[in-house]
């Protein structure tokens, strides 16, 4: 079973979420970056830059670039990145999405869960 590792010591381990925002400003991807990592509700932020993305405006297609993040961290955090995206993103309402993952690495499962810091503490 892919779940018999639940339990690193005595910490529950969290199952793990990638949850993803983009945006046209890479200042403000930064700011919740870096939120995100020194409040440790994330251990890990893939930044990725120059994306293009397309999308419908008033009937017309537009085309802009953009900044995606993938935030990976654990489910009891979840509505901590959400209200910090949020908070810091210069869009009024965003993409904030979350991708549930079915298998990860038990190692890297357990880095990730000593890399954030437990709501329980």
């Amino acid at each position: 079973s892919s779940r018999y590792c639940n339990r690193v010591g005595t910490r529950s381990v969290g199952n793990m979420i990638i949850i993803k925002t983009t945006s046209s400003s890479h200042k403000a991807m930064k700011e919740i970056t870096n939120a995100l990592l020194n409040k440790r509700y994330a251990a890990c932020v893939n930044i990725i830059p120059r994306m293009r993305s397309k999308y419908v405006v008033d009937g017309r297609i537009v085309e802009s670039r953009e900044v995606m993040l993938l935030i990976k961290t654990s489910q009891e955090f979840e509505s901590k990145v959400y209200e910090t995206i949020k908070e810091l993103h210069n869009y009024d309402i965003p993409e904030i999405s979350t991708i549930k993952t079915t298998n990860v690495d038990k190692d890297y499962l357990e880095w990730l869960n000593l890399s954030i810091e437990s709501e329980s503490k």
